[in-house]
């Protein structure tokens, strides 16, 4: 029976069976972090495959967000979307990617097996922590009365990483917290396979990986496909904790579910990556982004967040001033127009961070553009507001991306386009009264 991490001279790296080929040219570089690596994962691992594939069908979060938050900066590519008090929609390498549907905590009482979530079982609050900044902390208290979760987010702004920072009370000592990871990546719920380690939660899809870490260790973790029996969920339902332990579920829609050991404070790490490839040398996704996220772990919550908020604070000052009764929601309007645009195609402001009615009958096909597109009637309206605001350089950066990639040969604009400017739908925009 084959350990979860397995490296032999051929450079090979094997976690829960999938399998990593890496050039020796980057040996030295594995050298370095690979003691990440051995923290992360259990040397005893079992590589067995979750029954009940591919699962039901997916959904995409509601478009009611709370917030939406990334880094001012271009480096860190990730951004998130909070609503029904949990993590929803993370998007990644761009603003039109959608790679996770929900992360929330559920909260179990083992020996009643009363079992109790966040987004349904809580009553929801949500605060911004600063005027200059996206920062917003979630606070649920349970309609029961027995506990409250507090979750305060951020994001590394060297890396495609999100943090949130936390803390978990409870009146009843018998409760234990769990975590309940929904990945949806590259814009669809099906498809993705997912890997149980006691160090950190592994979802790929083809060249894209996402990995959940946590400070705190982990128990009970297990794979499972989405309301089958393989499911943690349905596991806590009918157990008061998980029985059956996977390490892979491959080909569907995904789940990954783990008890917190150390509920009462820690610090949760989300990271995203895509291969790399460069002339003969490739790094699978899902190497680099279990190291990024520890990596993102070591530099730790607090050190993040103030290079988060420096950001954002700069970014405010370059604005103008308006009414100090006023300046707070000024300042979250400016921050959010510029969340939504894209960091590698500069000016393609998207519409909304958020796909409507849930993708309709399901979402698990990359088939549904939602709003996360660029809309050319909004898009002047965002550069009219950019105007307004005094940041004149993002005006033209959405003006550009209209007339040099959007507008088709013949003048006209198309609805809503993709970043390279290809219509998602057949529908022209009438443009005619936005440009008097």
């Amino acid at each position: 029976m084959k350990n979860a991490f397995d490296f032999n001279l051929k450079n090979k790296l094997t976690i829960s069976g999938k399998k990593f080929r890496l050039h020796r040219k980057i040996s030295a570089f594995i050298g370095v972090n690979l003691w990440l690596i051995f923290f992360c994962i259990s040397n005893n691992a079992q590589t067995n495959n979750a029954p009940g594939a591919p699962g039901k069908d997916a959904q995409w979060a509601t478009a009611g967000k709370q917030a939406v938050g990334t880094s001012a900066n271009l480096e860190s590519k990730v951004w998130f979307t909070l609503a029904q008090g949990v993590l929803t929609e993370v998007y990644y390498p761009d603003v039109t990617v959608a790679n996770v549907h929900k992360l929330e905590f559920v909260v179990v009482n083992p020996k009643t097996k009363k079992v109790e979530t966040e987004s349904e079982d809580a009553i929801h609050e949500i605060k911004v922590l600063r005027p200059d900044s996206l920062t917003f902390q979630q606070i649920n208290t349970a309609k029961s009365g027995e506990w409250k979760i507090t979750k305060t987010y951020t994001t590394d702004i060297k890396r495609n990483t999100i943090l949130f920072d936390v803390e978990f009370e409870q009146k009843n000592l018998d409760l234990c917290l769990y975590v309940h990871f929904d990945p949806s990546i590259g814009n669809s719920g099906m498809h993705d396979t997912a890997y149980a380690n006691n160090g950190f939660l592994l979802a790929d899809e083809k060249e894209k990986s996402v990995a959940v870490a946590f400070t705190s260790k982990l128990e009970e973790v297990t794979a499972g496909f989405h309301k089958s029996d393989s499911d943690g969920m349905e596991q806590l339902r009918q157990f008061g904790k998980i029985v059956d332990e996977y390490k892979k579920a491959e080909n569907g829609n995904v789940v990954l579910t783990a008890k917190i050991k150390t509920p009462k404070k820690f610090t949760a790490i989300v990271s995203l990556a895509s291969d790399f490839k460069k002339s003969f040398i490739k790094i699978d996704s899902s190497e680099i982004a279990i190291l990024q996220g520890e990596k993102s772990k070591s530099k730790g919550f607090q050190k993040c967040l103030a290079e988060y908020e420096t950001g954002w604070s700069d970014y405010i000052k370059t604005l103008r001033k308006v009414e100090p009764k006023y300046q707070a929601q000024f300042n979250m309007a400016a921050m959010q127009l510029k969340a939504h645009e894209d960091k590698t195609v500069r000016g393609a402001n998207i519409a909304s961070l958020t796909v409507p009615w849930g993708g309709g009958a399901n979402a698990n096909e990359n088939n549904i553009g939602g709003y996360h597109l660029i809309w050319s009637r909004d898009l002047y309206q965002v550069a009219t507001a950019f105007m307004a605001l005094g940041d004149k350089n993002a005006a033209i950066r959405a003006l550009d991306f209209l007339f040099k990639i959007q507008q088709k040969p013949d003048g006209s604009l198309p609805q809503n386009s993709f970043l390279d400017g290809k219509p998602f739908g057949v529908r022209c925009s009438s443009m005619k009264s936005h440009f008097r």
